[in-house]
Parts: structure tokens; sequence; C-alpha cells
């Protein structure tokens, strides 16, 4: 699967394919969400989750400023 094919899954359908894949980077936190970076297909997918209200509200394709955010050094090859 591309990215473009990726993006136009309905969230239900990103969730299924991340964490079927379960290819787990690393974490980082934003005013109180956590985001969890996984790898799918060769390309990085960050996960956005509400703690407080036991959600996923969100899984996109970061930037590469997004990715430099992480503090595990990661390969931004698969960004092209």
């Amino acid at each position: 699967m591309h990215k473009d094919a990726f993006n136009s899954l309905s969230l239900d359908e990103k969730a299924d394919l991340v964490f079927q894949k379960d290819s787990f980077v690393n974490t980082r936190g934003y005013y109180g969400q956590t985001i969890s970076l996984y790898l799918v297909n060769g390309f990085y997918v960050e996960v956005w989750y509400l703690p407080n209200e036991n959600r996923i509200v969100d899984i996109s394709l970061p930037t590469s400023n997004q990715l430099s955010l992480y503090k595990t050094p990661l390969n931004l090859n698969s960004l092209h």
C-alpha cells in the first residue's frame, strides 16, 4: 500500500492496518496527547491518542519536521 492509498482510508481502516503490522518505533507527547510512531509498509505513521478520553483522534503521515521531534534517529528516506 502506498501513502496516497493509506491517506484515503477511514480512521478505523488506518487503525486496523497500523495495529495489524504493529511496528512501533517511538512515542512523544503533545498537549496531553500521546503520539505513537509506527513504520507501516515502508513509511511512518503517527497515531494521535487522547489518554483521558481513551480514544484515537487521528492517524496520519508525519512531516519531516514532526519526525525530527522524536529522540531516536529515524530513517527519513521513507518520506520520499
